[in-house]
């Protein structure tokens, strides 16, 4: 049970399947049995695990994703799903999985977001706080009358997450496929809308007055001006951006907000005033 074991969506076979998914349940409270089905796991994506009998004692999964930070593609680590069963903590084996994992990207900045009960554990291994901000945009009543509701099954959303060419040119990733059908799957799947004469999806969910967009999936160039004739979410008067929507041509403005503990080891190279893209998260 010493040995640490890797497994991507091209190398992992039904049985390791199941038993991620138990150790994710147990964890987290959710499975990665719908998003194993749609075959979205490829390469990308990394589990890194500690293996005892049939069951998995404890795991480490990476997200390789590349990043576009002020115009320069920069290829960084995201960590998720850190995950020990209960019988195996205090053990050192999340400790013995970082640090295999550190052996295999030795020069690769890496970056998570901590649940509130391990945030002393990541300092431990270099890792450091860091911060963003939220965009957002004053609109007055979005009464709109040209968006359509999208079923998470129609084939325009694959299209539309396969098409995406519309990028921030101060923070974005450009690599978020497989992961933004994860965050659509589990989380978004009443949110979807596609903006006629656009070319473009809309991810987007009302809280009262306030419509905050998790995202825009463009094709071609367009514009927030564009945008906002077609919403339709009365009541709202305020966009809360899920991304950096510099590239909307948008005159918004940043505010500070509450973060689940994000850290970093190593370096962005820009200062906090970005939005981390909230469909890359992990």
């Amino acid at each position: 049970m010493t040995n640490v074991i890797m497994n991507n969506g091209m190398t992992a076979t039904a049985a390791f399947k199941s038993q991620i998914n138990d150790l994710i349940q147990l964890t987290f409270g959710f499975s990665f049995e719908k998003w194993h089905k749609r075959n979205l796991w490829d390469d990308q994506y990394e589990r890194y695990s500690i293996i005892d009998g049939d069951k998995i004692a404890a795991n480490i999964s990476v997200f390789k994703v590349k990043l576009l930070i002020h115009g320069e593609t920069r290829n960084f680590l995201q960590l998720g799903s850190v995950a020990t069963r209960e019988e195996y903590r205090g053990k050192g084996l999340a400790r013995k999985i970082m640090e295999h994992i550190f052996e295999l990207y030795p020069d690769t900045p890496m970056f998570l977001h901590a649940n509130e009960s391990v945030t002393e554990f990541y300092p431990r291994f270099g890792f450091k706080p860091f911060t963003y901000k939220q965009p957002y945009l004053k609109t007055g009543c979005l009464h709109g009358n040209g968006m359509i509701k999208l079923n998470l099954t129609d084939p325009k959303v694959d299209y539309y997450l396969k098409s995406r060419a519309q990028y921030s040119r101060i923070f974005d990733c450009l690599s978020p496929y497989s992961i933004n059908w994860f965050h659509l799957i589990y989380f978004h799947a009443d949110h979807l809308y596609e903006l006629p004469g656009l070319d473009a999806m809309l991810i987007a969910e009302q809280r009262g007055n306030v419509l905050f967009i998790y995202d825009i999936i463009a094709a071609k160039n367009i514009s927030i001006s564009q945008v906002l004739p077609l919403l339709n979410f009365p009541g709202a008067d305020t966009i809360e951006f899920g991304f950096t929507p510099d590239w909307l041509e948008a005159d918004y403005s940043m505010r500070e907000m509450e973060l689940d503990h994000p850290f970093i080891r190593g370096d962005f190279g820009v200062n906090g005033n970005f939005r981390m893209p909230e469909l890359l998260l992990t």
